[in-house]
Formats: structure tokens, sequence, C-alpha cells
């Protein structure tokens, strides 16, 4: 899996950027490669307020409107599908290490907590639109002042501070919300997917991830069809083939070592594996990625 960093030389803790479809395209974001699957050593919270967005995150499909917030963690599996012509949003990109050293000490684990407990996704009220948008607006002025925004900045610090508040505020309000409106089979899908994303490479076994949630792998299996309409191995797999096709489009890694590094015991079976779900072979794959 390909993992972005904040910025090129990773010296950068904390970026704000207001983006449009004709940003993303630009030589500023080539590097991020956003359109394809990856992860991140950075927190994102993203604010729509044109337009639409269309987002994977660890297999999940979320199309963010206007007025829409969504929280990424650094060990979620993100990719841009989908943006419209008309779209605009912010989005705030910050490091763990960011809020330490900033001394922002009582609240970092609370805040650390409630961002990787979920992909939450909020339609805010338009008077919380407005308290967001003023406290993004001091950041991204100060970073436009000055491009090498460092923790101890303390408008930065402040605003960010209160950004984070307001967030905790809101987080809990939606997903308390969002709680009583979760049935068990969906909690149970929710925390399933999670687990895939963070084990795939070492295991595909149903087994594994039901011993995890302490249920049986039929039960597991008759949850993820319910909620889903697929069944766990097919969830399983799709992690696993976004994750080949992901590292087949690197030229400098050979199927060898994409074979090791997914944990099949030669190339031999990677290689039907991967045929079984894409009905192709890899190096095929590879091969027909080169041509476009």
């Amino acid at each position: 899996m390909i993992s972005h960093h904040l910025s090129e030389d990773d010296s950068r803790e904390f970026i704000v950027f207001h983006i449009n479809k004709r940003l993303l395209s630009s030589k500023e974001f080539k590097p991020y490669d956003i359109f394809n699957p990856f992860k991140s050593d950075f927190f994102a919270v993203i604010m729509v307020h044109e337009g639409q967005i269309a987002v994977n995150v660890n297999l999940q499909h979320f199309r963010l409107k206007k007025n829409d917030l969504l929280a990424l963690a650094p060990n979620m599996i993100k990719q841009l599908i989908a943006i419209s012509d008309d779209c605009k949003f912010y989005a705030i990109l910050y490091k763990p290490s960011f809020l330490v050293n900033a001394n922002i000490r009582e609240f970092h684990q609370d805040v650390y907590d409630l961002l990787v407990s979920g992909m939450p996704l909020f339609n805010l009220t338009l008077n919380e639109v407005k308290t967001l948008n003023n406290l993004i607006e001091v950041m991204l002025l100060r970073s436009s002042v000055d491009d090498s925004i460092m923790p101890n900045d303390a408008v930065v610090k402040h605003g960010f501070l209160a950004f984070m508040y307001e967030y905790a505020f809101l987080y809990r309000k939606y997903v308390k919300e969002q709680t009583r409106r979760t049935s068990r089979k969906e909690d149970i899908m929710l925390k399933f997917i999670k687990l895939v994303a963070d084990h795939f490479k070492e295991e595909r076994s149903v087994d594994f991830y039901a011993k995890k949630l302490f249920i049986t792998p039929k039960y597991l299996s008759e949850v993820t069809k319910d909620v889903s309409g697929k069944n766990a191995s097919a969830i399983i797999a799709e992690m696993v083939i976004m994750e080949a096709k992901n590292l087949l489009s690197i030229s400098s890694i050979t199927i060898i070592e994409i074979a090791d590094l997914l944990n099949f015991t030669d190339m031999s079976f990677f290689g039907k594996y991967f045929k079984r779900y894409t009905g192709t072979n890899p190096t095929t794959y590879r091969k027909n990625i080169a041509l476009h």
C-alpha cells in the first residue's frame, strides 16, 4: 500500500488546503496520487462547501455533499473516486505529533481516540458550518502568510485547538445520534472492516476475523451478506486485490516481492488467487497498466 507523507521532505506536521478539482490536477498535488488507494502518516478532516466528492474508505463508499464533514485516520485505506466540477472543500491535514508538539497534551488522547474509533460523516447545520469556516479561514490565512507553519505559532496552535474542541463537540453530538440508528449487525460490519484493513496482509481466513469478533464464521458471513451484499471472504479478497493492484502499479516492485508482501507462499499461488478475482494474471495486469 502506498503511504503518503504530509510533505515531500516529511518536515511538515500541519497543512490547511482550500481545494477544487483544478487544484487536485495540478503539479502541487501530483505526489499525493489520491485517485489510487493509499494510507498516510497524517489525520485529515474534510469539509465540503460546494459540489460533491465520492471517496472509498476501508472499502466503504462515501458521497460527500455541501456542508458534509468527514474525518480520516492514518491507518485507513483511502481513495478519491470522483469529484464534481464545481466542488470546493477544505482539508485540514496534521500528524499526531503536531498535537503533542503544540503542547495540546491534555487534549491529545481524547481527540485521537475520537478519530481512530470510526469514520464519522456529518451533515452540519449552517451555524455549525459558519463556526468551523471562521476557524479554518484563520488557519488558512496564516499558512498563506508563512509557508513553514510550526507548532510554536500561537495563532495556528490556538486556532487548531479551537477547531478540535468544536469538532469533538460535533463528534459526540452526531455519533450519539448515529449510534441510536446503528444496528448490531452494522456495528459488527464496521468492526470487521477495520480488522480486515489492519490484518489482510497476514490473514485471509474468515475464522481469524470471526474469533476476533467473538462470533462464528457462519454468522459473520451472514452479517456481511445482510449489510453489504457480500460474504466475509469476498470482502477480505477485495481488500487483498485492491492492495495487489496498487503494488502492481509500482514497477520497481517485482511480482515475487508482491506475493511475499501479501503473505502468499509463492508467486504461483498469488497468480491463481489474483486471476480468480480479476480474470487476469498479475503479469498481464501490469502490462495493461503500462500501456495506459
